[in-house]
């Protein structure tokens, strides 16, 4: 009966690992196609190409999309608002989970709300055009706006795993409350924030929806939308486009790849933390 169990289990772990790896298909048909010349990329096939064009195609592409300058505006923006995340969303969520009254939980009531409820893009857009920002600056805050529902969501569970003592003894050595968060209780949530950086930079680097209303010049334009605009100059060039595609997925999936354990250890931290 074990033996048959071992078994069983053995040949559903094989199945699972199978299923698992057919997420790396598309990978690879973008890959694969991105180093083929112009007649066996338009075949879309996941066959290896007769003739290998990787480099010309990723020259050209770079050359003639603006790759450089639209890498450069994703890393800006993309920093910014990730920094602008994690300062409101761990500040918000230390004090409305200290405070614990009948306000506060109104509050969490309306940041839970911000979960579900989608972006109102139109609506937005004619708002920060009529305050007159810039659109760089509208589009960090926007982007930061719909990641922090989340991210204050994320703090706020792990902060009720951190001990309000630990506040009082600080409070009674003298520490302020802005000494208190940033030097005491703020080093104490480096898993949760680490989880809040990962996700919220996949959220803003892999935008198209907002990008495509604020930032519609080719010098603002971040990688995702140059996938939109390539497509549209080179619809019949299917290797120039599936070499944008791998040029702007390539960062976020490096990113993911050394910390996606990060991830599950801070959505998990507050829950099991003692």
């Amino acid at each position: 009966m074990r033996r048959k169990e071992k078994i069983r289990r053995k040949i559903l772990a094989v199945s699972l690992w199978i299923l698992s790896l057919s997420i790396l298909i598309p990978l690879y048909f973008a890959v694969i196609n991105s180093l083929k010349d112009k007649k066996e990329a338009a075949m879309m096939n996941l066959k290896l190409p007769t003739v290998w064009q990787g480099a010309e195609n990723y020259v050209r592409m770079a050359e003639e999309g603006n790759i450089l300058q639209s890498f450069v505006n994703s890393c800006v923006m993309t920093i910014l608002s990730v920094l602008i995340i994690v300062i409101c969303s761990s500040t918000m969520a230390f004090i409305l989970e200290r405070r614990g009254d009948k306000l506060a939980r109104v509050l969490n009531i309306f940041i839970m709300i911000g979960l579900v409820l989608p972006v109102q893009i139109i609506p937005t857009y004619f708002i920060c055009n009529a305050l007159d920002i810039s659109k760089r600056a509208a589009y960090i805050c926007v982007m930061a706006a719909t990641n922090l529902s989340l991210c204050t969501f994320l703090y706020t569970g792990y902060f009720k795993s951190i001990p309000v003592e630990i506040d009082e003894s600080a409070c009674l050595d003298g520490a302020g409350p802005l000494t208190m968060f940033l030097k005491i209780i703020f080093p104490l949530t480096k898993p949760v924030t680490v989880t809040v950086i990962i996700i919220s930079f996949m959220s803003v680097w892999n935008d198209f929806g907002v990008s495509v209303y604020f930032l519609n010049n080719v010098n603002l334009q971040t990688l995702p939308l140059t996938v939109y605009n390539f497509f549209g100059n080179h619809n019949s060039d299917w290797q120039l486009v599936f070499a944008n595609v791998v040029t702007a997925t390539l960062p976020v999936l490096i990113l993911y790849l050394f910390l996606q354990r990060y991830i599950i250890d801070g959505m998990v931290a507050g829950s099991v933390k003692s």
